[in-house]
C-alpha cells in the first residue's frame, strides 16, 4: 500500500466547487422537471414534477408513445419525440407547458426516425437527431418548422446547446462529441471507454455533464469535464446505474435517472455539482429522460434595498477549501452607487492571512456603512481541511487470492479517514459490491485509490488470478454430425480434446483411435464418442450421430438419370432395376408404395398404398430386379414408385402412364 500527496486531486476538488459557484451564478431559476413515465399507466406518457417530488402533473394520455422531453428556455413549451406504438416512424413534437396544443414539428417520414429534440438557448431552433441521410446525424428546424437542415455529423445524436448558442455536444460512436451550431469542425472531447452518452451543457458553459456504463456494460456512473474534455471528474460513486444528467436552469444541480434493483425501474433523483446530497424525487412508475425547465415565477426581490452598500469578498471564497499553512490573504471590496463608504472592516484587515490555523468550517464576515448610514454585511463559509491522509481497507480480492473462472464474488472495500476532513472519493477499478471480474483467466490487476478534502490520496494494488477448472473440451472433425456414409466406404475418423484451463489432458478416447477408419461395415444409425479426461479427473463426452446407408447407383433404363418413367402402360407389371453395389439379400427393400400426383410438377394428390412387387437380384449384372403390379385404371395419369430400403432411405421413380 502507498501513500502520497496528490495536489490533481485538490484541482478536481476546487473545481468542484467552481462548478457550484458558477451555476449559483446563472440566471436561470428552477421550475418543473418533465419526464417520461411508462408504468404509471400501461404506457408511455409525459409528466412534469416539482423538483422537491410534489405536484405531480401528468401531460400527454394519447396512445402513442412519447419521450425525450425537452423545455424551451422560457418554460412555456416542450418538445419531445412521438411514435405511434405498432411501427410508425417518431418524430418531434412540441405542446405547451401544461401538455395542450400539441403539434408535430418536423415533416412525416416514411423510412426516418427523429430523435432527441434539444431547444436552442433563444427558443428560435430545435436541434435534433435524425436518420433521414440514412445515418444517425445531427439536424436542425426552426421552432416555426421551416427550415429543416442536416448538419452532416455522422453517427451522432443526443445532442444539446452550449448556452451561447454557437456550439452542440452530442453522443457519438467515438465518446462525447463538440460541434459548431453550423456543422463545422465536429471533433471528440472524451474516448468511446464506457460508451459515454447523454452529454448536458451547463449553463454558464464552463462544464459538460455525461454518463458512463460500468464495465459489465450497464448504466454507471455521471462525469464532468470542461467542453474541450480536459479536467474529466467523477460526480457519482456507489455502484448504482445512473444515467441521463441534465442540469438544473440554475447550475446548481443535476437531474438524472437511477435505477432501482429491487424494485426494477428507474427513478428521478437530484444531485449537487460537487457530487453531494443526492435526493430521491420520484417512487413509482418507470421514470424516465428527466428535463429541467425554467420557473415562469419571478423570484421574490431581494430584502436588502436596491440602494445599500454592496460588498465583493474575493478572498476567502464562498465555499471555498483551505489548507493549514496555505498562505491566502485576505481581500474584499465595500461598494455604493449611490453615496460614499464611510467603512469597510472585515473579521482580518485586508492582505491579512486568511486563518487556516485549525480544521473545519469557518466563517468571514465583511461589515460596510455609507455616508448616509446604511449598512450591509455579507458572510461567506469556507472550510480548512487537515493534513492525514485517508486508508483503505480492501477486502475482496486478496492480494495474491485464486477465484474459479465465473466465481461469484463480490468487490468489498471502504475507505475512511480518521481524524481527519473526511473522504470526497472513494473508488477502484470496479466499484465496492460490484461484480468481480472472473470473466478470464489469468492474472488480474485491481486498485483502489481515496481522497479525502486536504487533497491526500492513498492508492492499494493488488493482484489475483483466476483459474479456468472447466471439464475439458473435445473436438470432432470427423465423422461429421448426422452424415450419410456408403456401406463399406473408407474414412478415417479426427478428433482432438483440450483443456480451457490447460490442464493436463490424461486421455482422449474415441471409439477408435484418431486416424483410424470409421465403422461402415453395417447400415443404419451409428454414434461415435469420444471422451477426454483431465489431471483434475474432470471428463467430458461429446459424440457424433451418423449413418451407413447402401451405396445407391441409381435406377438402370427404361428409368432415366432423373428418375423418371415415360409411357409406362397402366396395368403392365413395372420392371426397376438399381444396384447397390452387391448382393444384400431380398430384404433390402421393406416396402414398396404408390402414390398418386400431379403431372408435370408431382405434387402428391393422395396417400400413398403398398404396391403388389416382386424383388430379385441378377448376380451378372450385380442388379436388383422389382417387378411392381399397376392398374389398368391408372391410364394417362402420374404416380410416385416408391422403395423403402432397410438403410433408410427411399430413393423415388416418377412414372407417367400412357
Amino acid at each position: 500500500m502507498s501513500t502520497r500527496r496528490f495536489i490533481q486531486v485538490l484541482i478536481v476538488v476546487l473545481a468542484l466547487g467552481l462548478v457550484s459557484s458558477a451555476g449559483a451564478t446563472s440566471s436561470g431559476t428552477n421550475g418543473r422537471i418533465v419526464f417520461t413515465s411508462r408504468t404509471r399507466d400501461g404506457q408511455s406518457d409525459l409528466y412534469s414534477i416539482g423538483q422537491d417530488g410534489t405536484s405531480l402533473r401528468r401531460l400527454t394520455t394519447t396512445v402513442h408513445i412519447e419521450q425525450a422531453p425537452d423545455w424551451s428556455p422560457d418554460g412555456t413549451k416542450i418538445a419531445y419525440e412521438r411514435v405511434l406504438g405498432g411501427g410508425d416512424h417518431w418524430r418531434i413534437w412540441v405542446m405547451n407547458a401544461d401538455g395542450s396544443a400539441q403539434s408535430a414539428l418536423t415533416p412525416e417520414s416514411t423510412y426516418a426516425d427523429d430523435n432527441t429534440p434539444a431547444w436552442s438557448p433563444d427558443g428560435s431552433r430545435v436541434a435534433f437527431a435524425s436518420t433521414r441521410g440514412g445515418t444517425w446525424n445531427l439536424w436542425m428546424i426552426n421552432a416555426d418548422g421551416t427550415g429543416l437542415h442536416s448538419l452532416g455529423t455522422t453517427f451522432a445524436y443526443e445532442p444539446s446547446w452550449s448556452p451561447d448558442g454557437t456550439q452542440l455536444a452530442f453522443s457519438g460512436l467515438s465518446g462525447i462529441g463538440v460541434v459548431n451550431a453550423d456543422g463545422s469542425n465536429p471533433h471528440f472531447i472524451s474516448g468511446p471507454g464506457g460508451s459515454p452518452s447523454a452529454p448536458s451543457w451547463s449553463p454558464d458553459g464552463s462544464h459538460i455533464v455525461f454518463a458512463r456504463n460500468n464495465s459489465a456494460g450497464y448504466p454507471g456512473d455521471l462525469y464532468l469535464a470542461a467542453p474541450d474534455g480536459s479536467a474529466e471528474t467523477q460526480l457519482t460513486s456507489g455502484g448504482f446505474r445512473n444515467a441521463q444528467p441534465r442540469w438544473s436552469p440554475d447550475g446548481t444541480k443535476i437531474v438524472f435517472q437511477r435505477y432501482d434493483v429491487a424494485a426494477d425501474q428507474w427513478n428521478l433523483w437530484t444531485i449537487g455539482t460537487d457530487g453531494l446530497n443526492p435526493q430521491q424525487i420520484t417512487s413509482s412508475g418507470n421514470n424516465l429522460g428527466p428535463a429541467w425547465g425554467t420557473s415562469q415565477v419571478i423570484p421574490e426581490p431581494d430584502a436588502s434595498p436596491p440602494d445599500a452598500p454592496h460588498i465583493d469578498i474575493y478572498a476567502p471564497t464562498g465555499d471555498g477549501i483551505y489548507f493549514p499553512g496555505q498562505g491566502t490573504v485576505v481581500y474584499y471590496v465595500c461598494s455604493s452607487t449611490v453615496s460614499a463608504i464611510v467603512s469597510c472592516e472585515g473579521d482580518l484587515p485586508i492582505f491579512a492571512p486568511v486563518d487556516v490555523s485549525t480544521a473545519g468550517p469557518h466563517t468571514f464576515t465583511v461589515r460596510a456603512v455609507d455616508l448616509d448610514g446604511r449598512t450591509a454585511t455579507k458572510t461567506v463559509t469556507y472550510e480548512v481541511l487537515d493534513i492525514t491522509p485517508p486508508t483503505i481497507d480492501l477486502r475482496t480480492p486478496s492480494n495474491g487470492a485464486t477465484y474459479d473462472l465465473g466465481a461469484d464474488a463480490k468487490v468489498d472495500y471502504s475507505c475512511s479517514d480518521p481524524g481527519g476532513s473526511g473522504v470526497i472519493f472513494c473508488g477502484g477499478d470496479l466499484p465496492s459490491g460490484a461484480p468481480l471480474d472472473t470473466s478470464w483467466a489469468g492474472l488480474h490487476r485491481f486498485s483502489v485509490t481515496a481522497a479525502d478534502k486536504a487533497g491526500h490520496v492513498t492508492e492499494t494494488h493488488l493482484t489475483y488470478t483466476v483459474v479456468d477448472r472447466s471439464p475439458p473440451r473435445v473436438v470432432i472433425q470427423s465423422p461429421l454430425v448426422d452424415h450419410d456414409y456408403s456401406l463399406g466406404a473408407t474414412w478415417s475418423t479426427n478428433y482432438y480434446c483440450w483443456s480451457p484451463g490447460n490442464f493436463h489432458i490424461v486421455s482422449c478416447n474415441g471409439t477408435v483411435p484418431s486416424g483410424d477408419p470409421l465403422d461402415t461395415a453395417g447400415i443404419g444409425p451409428h454414434v461415435f464418442a469420444v471422451t477426454a479426461t483431465d489431471e483434475n479427473g474432470k471428463t467430458t463426452t461429446a459424440s457424433i450421430p451418423y449413418r451407413v446407408i447402401y451405396l445407391f447407383n441409381g435406377f438402370d433404363s427404361p428409368v432415366d438419370t432423373g428418375g423418371n418413367l415415360d409411357g409406362a402402360k397402366a396395368g403392365d407389371g413395372i420392371a426397376v432395376k438399381f444396384s447397390l453395389n452387391g448382393d444384400h439379400g431380398l430384404k433390402v427393400v421393406t416396402q414398396t408404395t404408390w402414390r398418386p400426383a400431379t403431372c408435370g410438377d408431382w405434387i402428391p394428390t393422395g396417400p400413398a398404398g403398398p404396391a403388389d412387387a416382386r424383388l430379385s437380384y441378377i448376380p451378372s449384372t450385380d442388379r436388383y430386379r422389382e417387378i411392381v403390379a399397376s392398374s389398368s385404371s391408372w391410364k394417362g395419369s402420374c404416380r410416385l414408385l416408391r422403395f423403402n430400403l432397410e438403410d433408410g432411405t427411399h430413393p423415388e421413380v416418377r412414372v407417367h402412364f400412357k
